[in-house]
């Protein structure tokens, strides 16, 4: 189901769709769910679109420190 904006879900902006994908992988890992989405507000923050939508915003500082420890660079943070 789509979740509606306003409604606590956050999108943490990546760089491409492969960075996405290890880092959906490595945040399942530590119980942290989120969906690969290709939006239009991820394009303003970057070209290619490609960003992970948090199931939850209370998880958005654990899941920033899972990709950090793991090299994965997030490039921005944008309401879903």
């Amino acid at each position: 189901t789509e979740t509606k904006a306003g409604m606590g879900t956050v999108i943490i902006v990546l760089s491409s769709v492969t960075y996405a994908l290890k880092a959906q992988k490595l945040l399942a890992l530590e119980r942290i769910y989120s969906e690969i989405t290709k939006s239009v507000k991820v394009r303003a923050v970057r070209g290619c679109g490609y960003g992970l939508r948090l199931r939850k915003r209370e998880q958005l500082n654990a899941a920033l420190a899972v990709l950090e420890r793991n090299g994965i660079k997030s490039l921005g943070v944008v309401d879903a």
